[in-house]
């Protein structure tokens, strides 16, 4: 076995097994020996770029792949973990886990690309309101995650309690985020509390204080 151009394809001289090296063709060669010999032309076209784009995705999620040129059709090894859109390349996470996602050109070629799904916290619950000087504890899951607040002059929030301490009037934004990356948010609203009562506290019966 031989090749004519070896820039584009090379092939083992015994077992004729050909390698593609660059875009273009060449003429493949088996001779018996003299002048008996047949011929074959084999094109070798260009694989699809390297798939670019972030290969994590949470839950409920969505990651958006891309690869060149384009025209290609997106696939996902398993799309109960994570779909893909076939022209768009947006994958979204669907349960925890990995799937091998492919962009594959009309040729036949085609790259991949692992991309892993995590899990997303479970939507915070607990009293989304809370007074000025007073306190309102949230909760997520799964555990070990860390609490923020998007404004600690209107609320603060402890990191790993979830306890929401009402700063001033206003809202802010209560975010959990697990070591995935992986978050959940909540809007929590602080109302001022009314000043302290004034007035004489003690009454006797039949009389009247204000």
């Amino acid at each position: 076995w031989s090749s004519a151009t070896t820039s584009v394809a090379t092939v083992n001289s015994t077992s004729g097994v050909v390698t593609g090296v660059a875009s273009g063709t060449s003429t493949i060669t088996y001779s018996m020996g003299g002048t008996c010999f047949v011929t074959r032309v084999v094109t070798v076209n260009a694989l699809p770029g390297t798939i670019s784009g972030t290969a994590t995705v949470c839950v409920g999620s969505t990651t958006t792949l891309s690869s060149s040129p384009t025209g290609g059709v997106w696939t996902s090894s398993a799309s109960g973990t994570a779909s893909v859109n076939s022209t768009s390349g947006v994958v979204s996470g669907v349960a925890a886990g990995t799937a091998t996602i492919t962009y594959t050109l009309s040729t036949g070629c085609f790259a991949t690309k692992a991309v892993t799904v995590n899990t997303a916290p479970s939507a915070i619950s607990g009293t989304l309101s809370v007074c000025t000087g007073s306190t309102t504890t949230l909760s997520s899951s799964p555990t070990g995650g860390v609490w923020t607040s998007s404004n600690t002059a209107i609320a603060t929030v402890g990191s790993s309690s979830g306890t929401v301490n009402g700063v001033s009037n206003g809202t802010a934004t209560i975010t959990y985020t697990l070591s995935s990356g992986c978050f959940v948010t909540a809007v929590v609203t602080v109302n001022t509390t009314p000043g302290a009562i004034s007035g004489t506290a003690t009454v006797c019966v039949g009389s009247t204080t204000t």
